[in-house]
């Protein structure tokens, strides 16, 4: 006799099929990573915007694209196809996007440059959220089993970082080679993002959705709702992710203004992206078997607590020292590799807590409420950057000692203090590895006598 077939919620992935998902954030990060490192430095230093146009475009780009956010998970958990709930979102998203990344780094002859810069952000974050929110809820369709959950957040978070790696270290070369620094951002850009569809479509190909659920089942607006306003380890978590994301969205804008103006050396910015990157890598691939020594919350309070030490050492003890500002980066990006791992395995957490709580399943609801608070929060972090290079007097042609001050604050204590923040919040968060595994066998064990129930003839 045949071992009978294993439950969705014992499903150990295989190697493949994690890659595979790794490929999608990989993706993501070839798009997102270029406009989080240099759409900013792009509208002020190339496209000709003062820092405040382009603190107001974020600004209101990514209210616009949070509010989306909420409106995408009530679609997604309507969606019902072929090729399962979220993974159609990939195919027919993918293209969209990789157009869309390129057009934000184009130059048209405008005199409405800020009307397009407008236009053309906004509509990509719309088409990245499209795309992104349904990549994020898959971990919760692939599989039920805990650590490969835990497994495919660290995949998602490596090929991510390798994605970030790309354009880090290689954008600044590639655009270098042009004459003309337009034609250098457009074309760079393009070939990025043309690499990111392949890699969507990769992702789409490599992956499977076994969780699936009754199309009658489909959660209502009220369920949805309920399922996010009665959700406390959601919210703790929400409160967490928001000042994580600021602290992480700060210190991505100012990254670049930081090497050609604090450590004036432009020439560096690849070698220190590199150096950034391995870091962020490896706290990466150590997050598998540190949550299984310390578990997802405490290696979370742990890493925050480092990061925060990290950076105000950069602050007032590493001084002109570029060993001890690259040490102290480090352990930074360490410290946010792992935090980001450990976010996102909480996250699908959540979903079980909801469906646990209140006897719905809703991915999509959950998922983009979380996006949404991302979102948010890459809304104030983007504005922030903006209004603090305008209140610092930054002009491009000539930057004043103030100017360098507060963008050295910008990589380093105003990062901090959120991190301390995030810290406060997570102490509150209640769930762990082992309440996670009685709410899945509480859930199991409901289902169970309504699948013995016979069925009416």
């Amino acid at each position: 006799m045949s071992a009978p077939a294993l439950s969705a919620a014992d499903v150990k992935l295989g190697l493949r099929e994690k890659a595979g998902y790794g490929l999608g954030d990989m993706a993501s990060n070839l798009s997102f990573g270029a406009v989080s490192l240099f759409l900013l430095f792009f509208y002020t230093n190339i496209f000709g915007l003062s820092a405040g146009e382009a603190s107001l475009i974020f600004l209101v780009a990514r209210i616009i694209d949070a509010l989306f956010n909420i409106l995408l998970g009530y679609a997604i958990d309507r969606t019902h196809s072929r090729h399962g709930k979220l993974r159609p979102y990939l195919l027919y998203g993918a293209l969209p996007l990789g157009v869309l990344t390129v057009l934000c780094f184009s130059t048209p002859d405008t005199s409405y440059k800020f009307a397009y810069a407008l236009v053309s952000y906004t509509v990509y974050c719309l088409a990245y959220t499209t795309v992104n929110t349904p990549y994020s809820a898959m971990n919760n369709m692939l599989t039920q089993h805990a650590m490969s959950r835990a497994s495919l957040s660290v995949y998602r978070m490596v090929f991510a970082t390798l994605g970030y790696f790309v354009v880090s270290v290689y954008a600044e070369q590639l655009i270098r080679r042009f004459a003309d620094p337009r034609t250098g951002y457009q074309l760079t850009i393009a070939l990025f993002a043309g690499l990111a569809t392949l890699l969507f479509y990769a992702c789409f190909a490599l992956t499977r959705e076994r969780i699936l659920q009754d199309q009658d089942a489909a959660p209502g607006v009220r369920q949805m709702v309920q399922a996010i306003t009665g959700n406390r380890p959601l919210f703790h978590l929400s409160m967490f992710t928001v000042f994580s994301y600021i602290a992480y969205s700060v210190w991505m804008a100012a990254a670049i203004y930081y090497i050609n103006y604090v450590l004036r050396d432009a020439a560096y910015a690849a070698s220190f992206f590199a150096i950034q990157t391995v870091a962020n890598l490896v706290g990466t691939i150590a997050s598998e078997p540190l949550i299984a020594r310390f578990g997802k919350k405490r290696l979370t309070l742990l890493t925050l607590g480092a990061g925060t030490l990290a950076l105000a050492c950069q602050y007032w003890l590493a001084g002109d020292s570029r060993l001890a500002i690259m040490a102290c980066v480090c352990v930074y990006s360490a410290a946010m590799g792992s935090i980001f791992v450990c976010m996102y395995a909480m996250l699908a957490d959540t979903v079980e807590y909801a469906e646990w709580q209140h006897h719905v399943r809703t991915e999509g609801a959950i998922y983009g409420y979380f996006n949404f608070i991302t979102k948010v929060a890459m809304a104030i972090a983007g504005g922030l950057a903006g209004l603090i290079l305008q209140y610092a007097g930054y002009d491009a042609a000539h930057i004043t000692a103030r100017a360098q001050d507060w963008i050295a604050l910008m990589m380093t204590l105003i990062p901090a203090a959120m991190f301390v923040l995030a810290l406060l919040f997570m102490l509150r968060y209640q769930l762990d590895e082992d309440s996670y595994l009685r709410m899945v066998g509480q859930i199991e064990a409901r289902k169970q006598p309504a699948a013995a129930q016979p069925q009416e003839s």
